[in-house]
């Protein structure tokens, strides 16, 4: 090879890594940061969402995010269950960690006693009939470790809840991973889910202390900038990924929400600053961090309900949710609804391969793509699959996230935005 071509091809390779370093190295502080205990999980105790919200607002100004009509946030009102302070199980004489032992689920209300188990198999719940007289300090308990089927199983679950939000305390003891979520109402009785390793209850009573605090109308954000096409168009993309998360159970416990979906907004950011720097010829780029996604979406159902922005303008969206490892690849939802844009996907990914394979699947209202979909917009969902199974719990953190296949994926993003 002659010396000058070599010189160039070494400085092509040189650029390229350090672009890369520079993508990765960017979205790592992103996670990181959005990780971080002063976050509070991202949720709805000790302002966590707002002062996430803050941050990204922030990072959409530096990289030179312009305002939508004048404006980087959108407003919207929700109703949350919240545990920001007491939150703490007995069972015997073993104090039990939560998260790690148990889960309060997250419609039980605030709650300080005793409770004595009744103990019951799955026929009999199904049979408990409601009004039934019980004593005060009675709970009703099942175990799940029985090897149950599954559609057993959910139908169990559901009259559990239903007990719980009107007739009785409810134990539940799993073998299954402790997985949490939001709730958007109060029950009149606690419902806990305690990991029993040993498939036995260790004491026919538990003590519970727990102080909830619903919130009727939580004044939350969703955050937006801009970037202009190159040449004057009114076409539109939209990139989003939601910021909020799980939050707190208890003045010790939060959830970090690292691959969901903190890795999501470090990968919008990411393209952000990509696409401010090299903006698209004929569509503008809507960059939105939506928060209520994971009470039911609310966000991003508000942001299509206003009139911010004319949605018949919007020639794509790409939600990005769980971006975090790839090495398995990736799942496009409404891959199959919008065939021409997940088809784009899969040959870009055959010509510079970015993951193992491009998977497809059908309409799903599992994140902020649905309400843009349900309008007529074509939307697209995109999660990677990997080895790392940490969801909803207090294991999915910045440490625990691989980043696999994040640089790849990110140069996959562009090459796919710069083909409208």
């Amino acid at each position: 090879m002659h010396r000058t071509t070599l010189f160039i091809c070494l400085v092509i390779i040189a650029s390229s890594s350090w672009s890369q370093q520079s993508t990765l190295t960017y979205a790592r502080s992103i996670v990181k940061t959005l990780c971080a205990s002063e976050m509070d999980g991202r949720g709805y105790v000790n302002g966590g969402c707002v002062r996430a919200g803050v941050f990204i607002l922030n990072e959409m100004k530096a990289l030179g995010l312009e305002p939508v009509k004048g404006t980087y946030k959108h407003d919207f009102n929700l109703m949350v269950n919240t545990f920001p302070s007491k939150c703490s199980v007995m069972n015997g004489v073993k104090r039990c960690r939560p998260g790690v032992d148990f889960l309060i689920h997250p419609s039980s209300p605030s709650f300080k006693g005793k409770l004595r188990l009744n103990v019951m198999g799955a026929e009999q719940i199904l049979k408990y009939p409601f009004g039934k007289t019980e004593p005060s300090n009675q709970a009703l308990a099942f175990s799940t470790n029985k090897g149950f089927p599954k559609d057993s199983l959910v139908l169990v679950r559901r009259k559990l809840e239903k007990l719980a939000r009107v007739e009785i305390p409810v134990i539940e003891f799993t073998r299954e991973k402790l997985t949490w979520s939001v709730s958007d109402e109060t029950y009149k009785f606690p419902y806990i889910q305690y990991f029993d390793t040993n498939a036995v209850v260790a004491s026919n009573r538990i003590k519970v202390h727990l102080k909830s605090t619903f919130l009727p109308k939580y004044e939350a954000s969703n955050y937006l900038g801009i970037v202009p096409s190159k040449n004057a168009s009114d076409s539109l993309l939209i990139i989003c990924a939601h910021y909020d998360h799980l939050g707190r159970m208890g003045k010790k416990t939060f959830f970090p929400g690292g691959n969901d979906n903190a890795s999501g907004v470090a990968m919008m950011l990411s393209l952000a600053r990509e696409i401010s720097s090299h903006p698209l010829p004929n569509h503008a780029v809507l960059f939105i961090a939506f928060a209520g996604e994971e009470i039911g979406l609310e966000g991003s159902q508000a942001f299509v309900n206003s009139n911010l922005i004319d949605l018949n303008k919007v020639s794509m969206v790409l939600n990005l949710d769980i971006l975090g490892s790839g090495e398995e690849g990736i799942t496009v939802v409404n891959g199959s609804v919008f065939p021409k844009y997940f088809n784009q996907l899969v040959e870009l990914n055959k010509e510079i391969p970015a993951v193992p394979v491009v998977k497809s699947r059908g309409k799903a209202a599992n994140s902020d793509h649905f309400p843009f979909s349900e309008k007529g917009v074509p939307a697209l969902f995109v999660y990677t699959m990997g080895p790392n199974k940490n969801y909803h719990d207090i294991h999915d953190t910045y440490g625990n996230l691989s980043f696999d296949r994040f640089e790849a994926l990110h140069f996959l993003f562009v090459r796919f935005l710069n083909r409208f």
